[in-house]
């Protein structure tokens, strides 16, 4: 069985959770399918940050990268379909006198050479669907670049012999919005390694204590991109209320162009308890989850909530929005709270419960980090999609297509 797997994002060009979930996913399967010297699995994905253009990391897994034009911002579909061209190109000859039984794309930014190499090889398309272009803006299509990427997920969703989501949500939001009956869908979550977030040396945290909570503050904690669907506005307008309970709380706020929040904080007059971070390493990122009292993620919109994951298997306390996958990691007074999206009041009150009983916020941590090491292990994961590749193959050679 040969299988083509296509993605925009691969190590070492990572922007989202798209690259994340790849660059875990392929190391695992490459392990499962070491027992199976038929299966062969080669990655095509982009040049965009440089990398080898062919490097093999399994005996039966290659990645291939290959050089597509730069994304351009005001034209970001046309750009990125441009870029798909040059993948067809080149899985066309990958491909040679022996097709592919199963292209398997990641989200819309690959579904039209997807769609392309489908049509030309006549092999069932898998999609995995990561989010959607209308999900992260609260259900509309807000321009003309919103509403060719809603086409294209559409249209990627209809092609597709089968669809991947990573909750039960997200499952839900494609049924809604493009009609994708439940049993063309499989939902497998996503998965997290807890070991790197676990390593960080106790005087690293001691120094982290004393240099953010120096008289014994509470650390409250944000990570993640400063867009509006991940809701940080919210959290900010959230520690007025926060402040008058506990005025010795401090949250920081670790993101790429976090300092944007600046004019907020100043009009919210939280500067002396607000530190924004700006971006930082994953190992940096590890360390505050170790230190802080909790993490607070309050998105408008989340397919499934791998940073949850991230700060349960860092041993930290997590207070969430009860949207979309979120509320299928955190369970509410179980292994976190969650509190009602887009509602600053609702976080004071969470901040609230954590903070007045240390005792059940401790069983809580302990709580996450069994469910973080029992249910999203990346082997399960794997095994699960490589059981999909292989059915999907076998429905295929059963239909006269």
């Amino acid at each position: 069985m040969r299988v083509l797997m296509i993605t925009w994002e691969f190590p070492p060009n990572m922007v989202g959770g798209i690259g994340k979930h790849v660059a875990e996913l392929v190391p695992a399967l490459s392990q499962i399918l070491l027992e199976d010297d038929s299966f062969h699995l080669d990655v095509l994905t982009t040049r965009a940050a440089s990398g080898a253009r062919l490097e093999e990391i399994a005996p039966n897994v290659t990645v291939h990268r290959v050089d597509v034009p730069p994304v351009t911002p005001n034209d970001l579909f046309n750009s990125v379909v441009d870029g798909n061209r040059r993948l067809e190109s080149y899985a066309l000859g990958l491909a040679g006198k022996t097709p592919y039984d199963l292209i398997h794309v990641h989200d819309w930014l690959v579904a039209s050479a997807g769609i392309a190499l489908k049509n030309h090889w006549k092999a069932p398309l898998l999609a995995t669907i990561h989010a959607t272009e209308r999900g992260r803006h609260q259900s509309y299509v807000p321009n003309q670049t919103s509403v060719l990427i809603n086409q294209m997920e559409w249209e990627v969703c209809f092609e597709a012999w089968r669809v991947i989501v990573c909750s039960s949500f997200m499952a839900g939001e494609l049924g809604g919005y493009f009609g994708v009956p439940l049993d063309k869908t499989s939902v497998i979550t996503n998965g997290i390694d807890p070991a790197p977030l676990c390593e960080c040396a106790p005087e690293e945290v001691a120094r982290l204590r004393q240099q953010y909570a120096p008289d014994g503050e509470k650390l409250l904690f944000y990570v993640g991109r400063i867009t509006p669907e991940k809701g940080l506005p919210i959290l900010l307008r959230a520690m007025p209320p926060i402040l008058r309970h506990f005025p010795d709380v401090r949250l920081l706020v670790a993101g790429k162009n976090s300092e944007q929040m600046q004019s907020l904080v100043d009009e919210l007059r939280i500067g002396h308890a607000v530190e924004l971070l700006g971006f930082v390493t994953d190992a940096a990122r590890n360390c505050l989850y170790n230190t802080v009292d909790a993490a607070i993620f309050p998105s408008l919109y989340e397919p499934f909530g791998i940073v949850a994951l991230e700060a349960m298997a860092g041993g930290c306390n997590v207070i969430v929005s009860d949207v979309g996958g979120l509320s299928e990691v955190v369970h509410h007074m179980h292994n976190g709270l969650t509190v009602i999206a887009n509602n600053p009041q609702s976080i004071a009150w969470g901040v609230d419960v954590l903070f007045e009983d240390e005792e059940r916020a401790a069983q809580w941590r302990v709580t996450a980090l069994e469910n973080v090491q029992t249910l999203y292990r990346w082997s399960e994961i794997a095994a699960r999609t490589h059981e999909i590749y292989k059915s999907v193959v076998e429905e295929r050679r059963q239909v006269d297509w």
